[in-house]
């Protein structure tokens, strides 16, 4: 109880010096204290502390999106949210906005200002007890970097003490974009409708013309006029059924997954390229022998091919490359079926650990689920609860008490849905799925 009096009196007093105590949002539980506003970059924050603060602060890292940055409500606070009714504080940024004012791949920035909110957190309120960091899609990789990058500070406390990214991008940046750059170029081979024959031509790593007005419907319409994916599989062409069989086998993605991945492979692209990168090009298919088609000579031959440029690719790697180096018990969880950020992610970033020998720093779970984060109320609430026994306890997780917890917690969490936890499931080698190349000057 003298711990809460302390962090409480810390509020009252540097409250009105470093921020506004205010209502919260909508949807945040009563009785709890925020504190919003807007940091030197231009990244909106919001800080949650309830009533009965335990002296433990969860901070939220959400998933990567085109939309500008805004306030935020309760429901960006993520996992921090729940947390709230079992003491812990709750942190969120939207992280600051890019040159042209929309959110976009925003890795290491978002670290940055994800680091600035901690600190502010402390400033107003005290430094917690323990200070927990958590993650989903893109928001996974941005706390892979935070647990990296700013693991101490100055005094060579730890700024966070256990990490969890949700089905995160942690192969890294490059990796990841080279496959969304592979769908592009395999896309194209076969549809040539992004762009058409009579529109201004541009190259494929720009994901779509610098002054492009197409919007995400026109995309998704001429993806169903080239594939038939919007449509009933008894109404498609032959054209269309070949087109579609041949784009999903080699691009190895499940097939409800096509529309939402060419989008990242266009809009997305499109922002890292011609907004981070300045035009240059941070990614390349050159080298890539493709397969899974019905013709792959005839892919290999025709496909647009581009090399990356050293400037950009090294842009990306600093944007983030996970190296593995961690000091703090970190636990990861990914749906098996992901098509947008592969569970082989998973496989890579086992592999970084490993090469660091801190292996036993990191426990995985995996979920017989096909979308995309789809984790149930009760996953995602087993998965941080083994996250900060493992911390506190000093018990590190095993997948049966994961298990066990889940089916527990869902008596108690609401809206818990189902436990799908994987006991067996290990994710192959993520070149198995997205081709490895070679950067500038490697042999």
């Amino acid at each position: 109880m003298k711990i809460i009096r302390y962090y409480f009196f810390a509020l009252l007093v540097l409250g009105t010096a470093v921020g506004a105590w205010a209502q919260c949002p909508a949807g945040v539980p009563p009785g709890t204290n925020c504190v919003a506003g807007v940091d030197t970059h231009g990244a909106f924050y919001l800080i949650a502390v309830p009533a009965k603060y335990n002296g433990r602060l969860v901070v939220w890292d959400h998933g990567y999106t085109l939309l500008p940055p805004a306030p935020l409500g309760a429901a960006d606070l993520g996992v921090g949210l729940p947390a709230l009714t079992q003491g812990f504080a709750a942190a969120a940024s939207s992280f600051r906005p890019d040159a042209i004012g929309l959110s976009g791949w925003q890795v290491r920035d978002a670290a940055e200002d994800t680091e600035s909110l901690r600190q502010r957190f402390v400033q107003l309120v005290g430094r917690p007890l323990k200070t927990y960091i958590v993650g989903a899609s893109e928001g996974g990789l941005i706390v892979a970097e935070i647990i990296e990058r700013f693991a101490r500070d100055e005094e060579g406390r730890l700024n966070y003490d256990g990490a969890l990214p949700l089905c995160g991008a942690v192969a890294g940046g490059d990796a990841n974009w080279c496959g969304g750059f592979d769908l592009r170029a395999v896309y194209q081979f076969y549809c040539q409708n992004l762009p058409r024959a009579g529109e201004m031509q541009y190259p494929l790593y720009f994901g779509l013309a610098p002054n492009n007005t197409l919007t995400a419907l026109d995309v998704a319409g001429r993806v169903n006029e080239c594939t038939g994916a919007l449509q009933p599989p008894a109404t498609r062409t032959p054209q269309q059924a070949r087109n579609l069989a041949n784009i999903l086998g080699v691009a190895k993605i499940p097939e409800s997954f096509l529309i939402t991945d060419i989008a990242f492979a266009t809009f997305g692209l499109q922002e890292l390229t011609l907004v981070r990168t300045s035009g240059l090009n941070p990614v390349t298919n050159l080298g890539v022998k493709y397969t899974g088609s019905d013709d792959d000579a005839a892919l290999n031959a025709g496909v647009y091919r581009a090399g990356f440029n050293r400037e950009a690719i090294e842009w990306l790697n600093r944007a983030y490359n996970p190296t593995g180096d961690v000091e703090i018990p970190t636990v990861t969880i990914h749906t098996i079926g992901d098509g947008l950020v592969i569970v082989e992610n998973e496989h890579e970033y086992r592999e970084e650990f490993n090469e660091e020998h801190d292996g036993r720093k990191l426990f995985q779970i995996y979920t017989n689920a096909g979308g995309h984060c789809e984790f149930s109320n009760s996953e995602i609430a087993a998965a941080f609860a083994a996250l900060v026994n493992w911390v506190e306890n000093k018990q590190p997780p095993t997948t049966e008490g994961v298990m066990a917890a889940c089916t527990q917690l869902q008596a108690v969490v609401p809206d818990p849905g189902t436990c799908k936890i994987n006991p067996t499931f290990r994710p192959g080698e993520f070149e198995a799925r997205i081709a490895a190349r070679r950067a500038p000057g490697q042999p």
